[in-house]
């Protein structure tokens, strides 16, 4: 069983020494070739004194084939691992760990040749020298034929070994023995609900994964041309199912965290292309499950909920579990769903006779209800100032289109204002909206306005205006805003970190819920940021820093960001604290009945907003 050893020293007394060092035995069992670039070498050293062994490497001197002249160490990867016969063999009932793995990377075309390589192995000062055998090419069974005294999480080592310096090429390893779905779930146990797929570049996929004894070395999803994501086990959120573990009792333990889910970007991914989930066992078992997938183009707003139902905003690693998955994926379903949308041109239908150089325009975008309408028409037919206004209504929601357009001739016959309704084939969210009105606009001047803001008195849009042109540098201006019961929405936007969630900057409404009456407020305030519920801006102001920013999620954050991008800019914003409108907070709204999803876009778009303006912000507020 044994093979001889050629002891050589780094000084010359230890070569000439005796005792221990003699009774050291080693064998090399494997020389192997693994895809032609990686170099398995499998044996095992033995001395009960000396258990911790360094194994090197090296290019054998002037082998031109190989090394070209060269000599030098390659790198190695080195597993431990027992070997019982190796016990039994020397009589030895002490355990230890003599057998040895070593996985080298093989940097050159031609195959290797035993004598072209050295194989040492240094214990303390001295090297052994030892005899390696001819390399053959290793199928999935000769890579573990010679571990089956190994311990489980030997072998699952050995799997790890192999994946670092191989990559997703373990799984294209010949031979590897293939398990059928039925004798997977023998082992361990899951279930996708979701697998949402963006074509070009990724999936998020959700569901669970029940392996309470760690069966699996590695799982990845693969496409049809094989192109590999990363290992789902250590790239995904795991939390708890308690569903799961009821209905699979005593397969893990109470707190073993059984859902599963994750943002995998996989960028040559082609649409409807087929894909494949890998699972490789600690035994070195293949299995290769289809996976079916749901096409997010059907319903972006459906895979938004989706993709947000499992995630916890308790999570103590929130912001990079907005990073890496639930961030990382919506802000890619909404630049694909940009992508998907030409850009509307928008149908225009004109109530009234249209409204010839008019001196301002006003945009209000309606989603989910369109009663509002009346009310402001009713508002603002009293004001002069709409003599001079293009007043524009955006339609947002594809469902109304059809009950709309009877309902606005119906309000044009009662109320001779002009207006006119710009809708564009499909909802384009808040921003979208906006940005239509705004291609839509006549005038030099913008007025950004809430369906659900209603004048205190006449002649506010001309007065705002004058006060305007008074101020210096000015970006965004803002009213007043005060709710129906008399207590304050809006005197400015400032920004707070929060710490329960992920120190996110949030934006904040100082003065919120205060009794208008209780407060002093200056007729002119400076501010880093107000509300878009109604802003006024020149048109070419706005369209220089491209409008409302359309990857923020129904509607929240788009107005900060345009002040910051105007900020940065060198322009100020303004709110006009005698200048006063009602607002009806969200009552324009009708989308979200889950509110608990609602509050989980609000924490997206916060994240959005934090990545991109965080420094900015720390500056404004130093």
């Amino acid at each position: 069983m044994g093979s001889k050893i050629r002891f050589f020293s780094r000084e010359e007394k230890h070569s000439k020494e005796t005792g221990p060092k003699q009774a050291v035995k080693a064998w090399v069992d494997v020389c192997g070739i693994i895809g032609g670039k990686h170099l398995l070498i499998q044996g095992w050293a033995f001395h009960p004194g000396y258990e911790d062994v360094h194994f090197n490497v090296a290019y054998a001197a002037g082998d031109e084939a190989v090394g070209g002249g060269k000599t030098g160490k390659l790198p190695v990867d080195l597993l431990r691992t027992t070997r019982q016969d190796v016990n039994r063999h020397f009589s030895h009932e002490d355990g230890g760990c003599w057998g040895f793995s070593l996985l080298v990377d093989w940097p050159y075309e031609q195959s290797p040749e035993e004598n072209a390589l050295q194989l040492t192995a240094e214990i303390e000062r001295t090297q052994l020298l030892l005899a390696l055998k001819p390399f053959v090419e290793l199928a999935g069974a000769d890579i573990f034929g010679h571990s089956a005294s190994w311990r489980s999480d030997e072998r699952a080592q050995l799997i790890a070994q192999l994946y670092r310096s191989m990559g997703n090429g373990v799984y294209e390893i010949p031979g590897l023995k293939r398990l059928e779905e039925g004798q997977l779930r023998g082992l361990l146990n899951w279930h996708w609900e979701e697998a949402l797929s963006i074509p070009g570049s990724g999936v998020f996929l959700s569901g669970w994964l029940l392996d309470g004894q760690q069966e699996l070395a590695s799982m990845v999803l693969r496409t049809a041309d094989s192109g590999y994501s990363k290992n789902l086990l250590e790239h995904s959120v795991r939390y708890r199912r308690t569903d799961v573990l009821e209905a699979f009792p005593g397969k893990a333990s109470s707190d073993y965290q059984a859902g599963l889910y994750a943002w995998i970007p996989m960028p040559h991914l082609a649409e409807r292309a087929g894909l494949e989930l890998v699972m490789l066992t600690r035994e070195g078992a293949l299995g290769i499950l289809p996976v079916p997938q749901n096409n997010v183009r059907d319903d972006i707003t459906l895979a938004s909920q989706k993709m947000l139902v499992n995630f916890h905003i308790s999570d103590r690693q929130y912001r990079e579990i907005m990073r890496d998955h639930v961030g990382a994926a919506l802000s890619t379903l909404w630049k694909y769903r940009r992508a998907l949308l030409s850009e509307p041109e928008g149908e225009v239908l004109q109530f009234g006779p249209a409204v010839e150089n008019p001196k301002r325009s006003v945009i209000v975008p309606l989603y989910g209800r369109y009663d509002f309408l009346l009310h402001q028409v009713a508002q603002f037919i009293g004001d002069k100032d709409f003599a001079e206004t293009e007043l524009i209504y955006v339609l947002d929601d594809p469902r109304l289109y059809d009950e709309f357009i009877p309902f606005c001739r119906d309000t044009s016959k009662l109320f001779p204002i002009s207006f006119k309704i710009v809708y564009g084939g499909y909802n384009l969210g808040y921003a979208g909206a906006n940005n239509l009105g705004a291609r839509n606009a006549s005038s030099k001047k913008l007025v950004l306005l809430n369906s659900d803001i209603i004048p205190s008195e006449p002649g506010w849009l001309s007065r705002i205006e004058e006060k305007m042109a008074g101020l210096e540098n000015v970006g965004v201006a803002a009213p007043k805003l005060v709710f129906d019961d008399g207590t304050v929405q809006h005197l400015g936007m400032a920004f707070e970190r929060n710490p329960q969630f992920g120190n996110l900057w949030l934006n904040e409404h100082p003065g919120k819920g205060t009794p208008e009456w209780l407060l002093e407020v200056p007729a002119v305030s400076e501010h880093p940021a107000v509300t878009g519920a109604c802003m006024f801006i020149d048109k070419a102001l706005y369209d220089s820093v491209g409008g409302l920013d359309e990857t923020y999620v129904f509607g929240d954050f788009e107005d900060s960001d345009l002040c910051l991008k105007l900020r940065r800019a060198g322009y100020r914003h303004y709110v006009l604290g005698d200048e006063k409108l009602y607002h009806l907070e969200r009552q324009s709204q009708n989308l979200f009945v889950n509110q608990d999803w609602k509050f989980k876009i609000t924490l997206y778009n916060a994240w959005q907003h934090t990545q991109r303006w965080g420094r900015l912000i720390e500056q404004l507020v130093a």
